[in-house]
């Protein structure tokens, strides 16, 4: 089966309802999952955008990830799902468990959603049904795990650059300076999980967040539902029109994606220079990004892609998982090939004390 993706998708924007932030857990250094805020960082706001932030400072000391595969698995956000059964359960009369239709990560979406306009990348998601609600996750492709596999120290400085600039502009605490100098532990996440829907379709996914903006400090349990949270990202200094066309057709369409599927307003990002010294701070409004980046990309494009892709995956995947589990593999420069697999392959992902729990 082929999911072919040179269809017009370019329509009207379909309807999505806004993100509503229902819960939310933390990742301590041990990636364990804790139900708490215990990962929550606050904005600390710099007195102007001209700073200078060393990328490099303490990056000896870093504490990385030690993954074997560039996704994560979708394990700890069940567990959310088990320890908070009686927020999203579907009703009674149903014959389904749970509210949603689709389950899975934020980011997961957002590389969905740009689809369309990334030839080079290939990727897979496997899905798996259970219960009446389909789970999605991301697999590492060859690219994937040759680029992981090959990774250079230059590649892991890259990669660290954008936690230690996180620690330059968020703090442990409301009003108080960020302390850069205790090593940056890229173990620790900080996650809210959303509902939303997309036309007929509910969808709960988890994901990342940076910092919030509050004056003071929140305690569990949070007020999640009117907390604004804030997203950093980092890129080189841009020099040329060139350079800011790149910008504008590669990460804009990125950030507006991920930021979009969860309502955040506003992304701050922090220009480098290539010895990682961040020289200047760029605010943007995440509703201007479409408009400034018109030439290269269209929202409505990404969501009309993201939403049609999601139809076939529920016209596709029909038996449980079971049964079958469900490869649909995007190939670079190519469509989605869809593959049934065993549900005893390296591509089955619900855990079974999942599965078993349904059954209580």
């Amino acid at each position: 089966m082929v999911f072919r993706i040179n269809k017009p998708w370019d329509k009207d924007f379909p309807y999505f309802e806004r993100p509503k932030a229902i819960g939310y857990y933390s990742i301590d250094s041990t990636r364990s999952i804790c139900f708490d805020s215990s990962q929550l960082t606050y904005y600390y706001p710099p007195k102007n955008n001209e700073v200078s932030f060393d990328l490099n400072h303490g990056i000896e000391c870093v504490r990385r990830k030690t993954s074997t595969t560039k996704h994560d698995k979708i394990d700890t956000f069940l567990k959310w799902i088990m320890n908070n059964f009686d927020k999203i359960r579907a009703h009674p009369d149903s014959n389904r468990w749970l509210q949603p239709h689709i389950v899975c990560f934020r980011g997961l979406l957002s590389r969905i959603m740009k689809t369309p306009y990334d030839e080079r990348e290939g990727w897979i998601i496997c899905a798996a049904k259970w219960k009446g609600t389909i789970y999605l996750m991301a697999f590492d492709t060859e690219a994937d795990t040759f680029e992981l596999n090959n990774r250079t120290e230059k590649d892991l400085q890259f990669s660290s650059w954008g936690f230690k600039f996180e620690q330059y502009i968020l703090s442990d605490e409301p009003n108080k300076p960020p302390d850069t100098s205790k090593p940056v532990d890229e173990k620790e996440e900080f996650c809210c999980v959303f509902q939303s829907r997309l036309r007929e379709r509910k969808l709960l996914y988890a994901a990342e967040m940076d910092g919030v903006y509050s004056d003071k400090l929140l305690t569990d349990p949070l007020p999640i539902e009117n907390l604004k949270f804030i997203e950093l990202k980092t890129s080189r200094i841009v020099d040329n029109e060139r350079q800011f066309s790149n910008l504008k057709k590669f990460k804009f369409i990125r950030w507006w994606s991920q930021s979009f599927l969860v309502g955040i307003e506003n992304i701050l990002c922090g220009f480098r220079d290539d010895k990682g010294i961040v020289r200047n701070l760029k605010n943007y409004r995440v509703a201007d990004l479409p408009r400034i980046s018109e030439r290269f990309w269209s929202a409505s494009t990404t969501m009309n892609f993201c939403d049609d892709f999601l139809k076939y995956v529920e016209k596709t995947v029909i038996n449980d998982c079971n049964k079958t589990i469900y490869k649909f593999e995007r190939i670079p420069h190519s469509h989605i090939i869809v593959t049934e697999v065993s549900p005893t392959s390296e591509y089955a992902f619900l855990p079974e004390w999942f599965i078993k729990s349904f059954n209580k």
